[in-house]
């Protein structure tokens, strides 16, 4: 019996290792309406090693539809629609399957048409040929399949959509283990569902592997090998039995091997059976492992950023083995909310710290196992400060708090460079830097061994500094230019008051003073980004401002005339400190004289009044000095002896005037329009000459003096 068994086993690896061979298929349809429906078929073949890719899956399948009467309707070739790895469904977690097992799973879906009142349609798929290994039947190697399901005719049914089973049943079994498994399926119309064992259908041969078209009804069922039929298709004990109305199939397979077994689900309605769908599948009896060894990757070894100070969440690997059920407990005093039944969980821990990590692979099982790791949590230490915004130097010490996921625990340093700092207490201090500029400043936090440094910087600006110059004296109106000389590391904005209760915001105005005296100027300068600061500059009485000197004088009288030519000049100026007078070409610097004119006509007095820093005014008047004189010699001698040598009237008060001179024919010999031109007589004989004088004074008054004059050598 053990070499018998040994022989199974060796078959079966065998052909897990190096053959593709048919395991099972199942053919359904749903009824789109409209006498369509969409027919699926799936075929379900080895993947063991050395089999790995969909080589062993047909290109197309041939899908045929008898009628009735088993005449061929038509029949369709459908392509190879999507191919996936059928997953190992594993009942009992303290077993372990050979890792050689896979199955995968071919769907081949098209749409066909049928039309109604035929009396239903049998669908049919053939293919060939099932695996060597299969020990309940008969030469297996030489059997193949037939799919097929039955479509009544919708005339007297009404639409109708054929059961579909909703899993696949597990691909190997344990030997001596209990399965159970649900074939249930889903019927779209909600018809009554029976289900019962039946014995597949065979279909191709090694000589025609998918007949094209596949044959129709009747089908002959598989030929069982001795001592197997449809109530023993399995070596079981209990044996292979199904519920009827769940579909819920159990057994506890006896012997190792593969097994060809078949599962009905037929549909009611109303009493009246529609259609059934048969699975063909297979059964694989597989010694199983039985060790359970619970084991937890160490934290040192695991992937990823899960070390101290990668955080507090913990990606956990597990290294269990020969277990499919884990419960995780991680450790969190004081909770019944740190657990998980994942096989690889990821946990995040509320804190930083030392937890001990539990895990129990099968929990609840005779076969699980327990163990225990010591984990080491922290989350990375970021460490930050905001820097102060850009403060005066004297606003100091600064204020800079570290902050950052660490705890009041954490141990806090701070590398200041020139800057000091009295603090005991690091998470917050009080730095101290000597002068204006920016200067570097590095924190470094360490919590539960974990570090964490940043680097910033602190700048320091000077207060902002006023200064002006300007004009600091004159005279009114005094027009002060006021330069602003203030400096500042950032734009600032100025203030000025003049003292005349004058103001401006400009940067270096003009300002006009109009009252005398001494004026207080103050500048204030603001900032409002940087060191934001406010700077007043005073200057107690910077502008002398002079008053303006008002000239004034009088003249006593304004009208006289020859006879009386003296006036009287008095000043009578304000705001003076100097007066000066100028009165026919003649400077005088009293306050008061008389003065006599030689001569009348009309003359002007001025005057400049003087104050502080030459501010000066003017002022002037006319004085008119009236009447005339003439006289005139009637001989002369002008023999070059030096006395009496030229001939010339005395004339006063002219305005206007003229001479001539006519000797005795009546010829002009000189002529003259200036009162102090003399006549020489040069040339001429002597004797006697005769003369006429026309003046006019600055009145309206006018004379004409003639007479002879004697000329004698």
């Amino acid at each position: 019996m053990r070499k018998l068994a040994a022989l199974l086993v060796t078959l079966l690896v065998a052909h897990l290792t190096y053959a593709t061979h048919l395991v099972g298929g199942v053919l359904y349809y749903e009824d789109l309406g409209g006498g369509q429906f969409q027919v699926t078929l799936k075929m379900y073949l080895d993947c063991g090693p050395g089999n790995t890719n969909q080589t062993g899956f047909d290109g197309t399948a041939s899908i045929a539809a008898y009628s009735a009467n088993g005449q061929l309707f038509q029949s369709w070739t459908v392509p190879l629609g999507p191919v996936a790895d059928v997953p190992i469904v594993w009942n009992n977690p303290c077993l372990s399957p050979p890792s050689t097992i896979c199955v995968q799973e071919g769907s081949y879906v098209q749409t066909i048409t049928l039309p109604s009142g035929t009396g239903g349609y049998t669908l049919s798929y053939q293919r060939c040929c099932r695996s060597p290994v299969v020990i309940n039947l008969l030469n297996p190697g030489d059997q193949g399949l037939t799919c097929t399901v039955t479509i009544p005719d919708t005339d007297v049914s009404g639409p109708n959509s054929s059961p579909s089973f909703d899993a696949y049943p597990p691909i190997a079994l344990c030997m001596g283990t209990d399965m159970a498994f649900s074939h249930a399926a889903t019927d779209a119309d909600g018809d009554q569902l029976v289900y019962d064992l039946c014995a597949p259908f065979v279909g191709g041969t090694a000589l025609a592997p998918m007949p094209v078209p596949p044959n129709g009804p009747p089908f002959d069922p598989v030929t069982w090998a001795m001592g197997y039929s449809v109530s023993n298709m399995i070596d079981a004990s209990p044996g292979l039995a199904i519920d009827p109305a769940s579909g819920w199939m159990s057994l506890t397979p006896t012997m190792i091997g593969s097994f060809a077994v078949g599962v009905r689900v037929k549909e009611f309605r109303d009493g009246v059976q529609l259609s059934e769908v048969i699975r063909d599948f297979r059964f694989d009896v597989v010694p199983c492992q039985a060790a359970v060894t619970s084991a937890i990757t160490p934290q040192a070894a695991l992937n990823g950023n899960t070390g101290l100070c990668d955080g507090l969440t913990v990606d956990m690997e597990n290294q269990s083995a020969g277990a499919d059920l884990y419960h995780w407990d991680f450790g969190v005093p004081g909770t019944e909310d740190d657990t998980s039944a994942l096989d690889e969980p990821s946990f995040t821990y509320p804190a930083a710290g030392t937890y001990d990590v539990t895990l129990i692979a099968n929990p609840g099982w005779p076969c699980a196992d327990t163990s225990n790791a010591i984990f080491n949590v922290a989350p990375p230490v970021t460490v930050a400060f905001v820097p102060p915004p850009i403060t005066c130097v004297d606003a100091q010490p600064l204020t800079l708090t570290a902050t950052g996921p660490f705890s009041n625990n954490a141990t806090v340093t701070w590398a200041l460079g020139s800057g000091t700092a009295p603090d005991t207490d690091a998470h917050v201090t009080h730095p101290t830097f000597p002068g204006v500029g920016t200067f570097g400043v590095q924190v470094t936090a360490t919590d539960f061994g974990c570090t964490g440094t940043f680097t910033d910087s602190v700048t320091l600006h000077p207060r902002p500094v006023p200064m002006f110059s300007t004009d600091t004296a004159g005279c009114i109106p005094l027009d002060a230019q006021f330069v602003n000389e203030s400096t500042a590391w950032t734009p600032f904005t100025s203030s000025w008051s003049f003292g005349d209760g004058g103001t401006s915001g400009e940067n270096g105005p003009l300002h006009t003073y109009t009252t005398a005296g001494f004026h207080t100027v103050s500048l204030t300068v603001s900032t409002s980004t940087g060191c934001i600061a406010t700077e007043t500059l005073v200057r107690p009485d910077l502008i002398q401002v002079w008053p303006q000197p008002i000239a004034r004088f009088s003249v006593l009288p304004l009208v006289t005339d020859l006879m009386a030519p003296t006036v009287d000049v008095l000043d009578l100026s304000s705001s003076a400190y100097d007066v000066t007078f100028e009165v026919d070409g003649q400077v005088f610097d009293s306050t008061s004289f008389s003065y006599t004119f030689q001569d009348a006509g009309w003359y002007t007095v001025s005057l400049m009044a003087t104050s502080g820093l030459g501010c000066t005014d003017t002022t002037s008047t006319d004085v008119f000095v009236g009447g005339h004189f003439f006289f005139a010699p009637n001989a002369f001698t002008p023999n070059g002896d030096g006395m009496n040598d030229t001939w010339k009237p005395e004339v006063k008060g002219a305005h206007l005037y003229r001479l001539d001179i006519v000797d005795r024919w009546g010829r002009t010999v000189f002529s003259s329009t200036d009162p102090k031109e003399a006549w020489k007589a040069d040339g001429f004989p002597d004797g006697t000459y005769a003369y006429k004088a026309w003046l006019s004074e600055w009145g309206p008054l006018e004379k004409e003096y003639n007479g002879r004059i004697t000329l004698l050598r």
